[in-house]
Order: structure tokens, then C-alpha cells, then sequence
């Protein structure tokens, strides 16, 4: 379902997949190849702030995405995991939420990161690029490189392809 909120009408790519059951509203912008997945939240109503979700990221089902007293900013090649929740974020090119992690108010996540699934990111919290935090609150557990940093340069073109047999019309409503 896709709102208009104040006169703020979502802004979506071609070439996104928005699944039936997700709910987007207001000033956000999904890029191109991104997809937003079955029950995922994605509401711009409150401080004028906008929603980005850029280029081939995924914002897995169950997601939910606010405006908050900043914008939030997701940008290319981000996967986020299942139930996770975020609210005036950055999460900087190619990292990976896990999933049920929860990203508070002025959170940066470094590109390329991986922030290991249940999480929490408390306010003001910036995890630096290539590192794996994990934790209630997030600390830093080590740096990413060789095999795990390849791991993660894949992660986002798994969802593609997945959204793209979605648009070929890879499934059919039946009830």
C-alpha cells in the first residue's frame, strides 16, 4: 500500500518491488532494484524528515522504517534483515542489519558493517566501516576483511534476484 501524506506522495523506482502487503507513506524515495518485503513499515509522517532507501537494498518483511528528528538514509547495496527497526538513521553503503536488530535516533552504520542479528545501536552510536558489532547495547567485536567482506559485497544481489522473478511475475495472489 503506498499513502500520500500532507502532499508527500512516496517516490518509487521502476524497477523496485514494493510486496502487496507492505505499507510506505509519505516523503520516501526507493531507488532502483531496491525491494521492500511482506509486512515491512516504511512511514515518513512526523518532522518532515524523509525516508531514503537507495539502490539495490533490501528492507527485508517485518521491517520497520520512521522518520525521526533526522532523516533516515539507507543507502546502495544494504540488506536489511527481517524485524528490524530504525528510526532518524544513516546505514552507509554495503552493510548488512541483521535481523530483529533495532537502530535508535543519530545511529551511523559504517559501510560494509554487519551488525549481527537482535542488536541493539543506542542514540549517537557510529559503528565504523567493516566491522561486526553485535550486543545489547552494540560494541564493536572485530574487523571484517577477506572471505566475511566478500560475504557481505554479495549480500544485496540475492534480494535483487529475488525481487526481479517477483516483477517477471513469479507469484500470483490465490486469496
Amino acid at each position: 500500500m503506498i499513502i500520500e501524506y500532507k502532499g508527500r506522495r512516496p517516490k518509487i523506482a521502476p524497477t523496485a518491488f514494493i510486496a502487496p502487503t507492505a505499507v510506505i507513506i509519505g516523503d520516501v524515495i526507493v531507488g532502483e532494484e531496491a525491494s521492500v518485503w511482506f509486512g515491512a513499515v516504511i512511514r515518513s509522517d512526523q518532522n518532515d524528515n524523509p525516508i531514503v532507501v537507495g539502490a539495490r537494498t533490501s528492507i527485508q518483511d517485518n521491517c520497520v522504517l520512521h522518520s525521526g528528528e533526522a532523516p533516515t538514509v539507507i543507502e546502495d547495496d544494504v540488506t536489511v534483515g527481517h524485524g528490524a527497526i530504525m528510526e532518524g538513521t544513516l546505514i552507509r553503503r554495503g552493510a548488512i542489519i541483521g535481523m530483529n536488530v533495532t537502530l535508535l535516533e543519530d545511529v551511523e552504520i559504517g559501510e560494509e558493517s554487519l551488525i549481527a542479528a537482535g542488536s541493539v545501536v543506542v542514540p549517537h552510536t557510529k559503528i565504523p566501516p567493516r566491522v561486526l558489532a553485535a550486543g545489547s547495547p552494540a560494541k564493536v567485536k572485530k574487523e571484517i576483511g577477506g572471505e566475511a567482506l566478500n560475504w557481505i559485497k554479495m549480500g544485496s544481489s540475492t534480494y535483487v534476484n529475488l525481487s526481479r522473478n517477483y516483477l517477471g511475475g513469479a507469484y500470483k495472489i490465490i486469496g
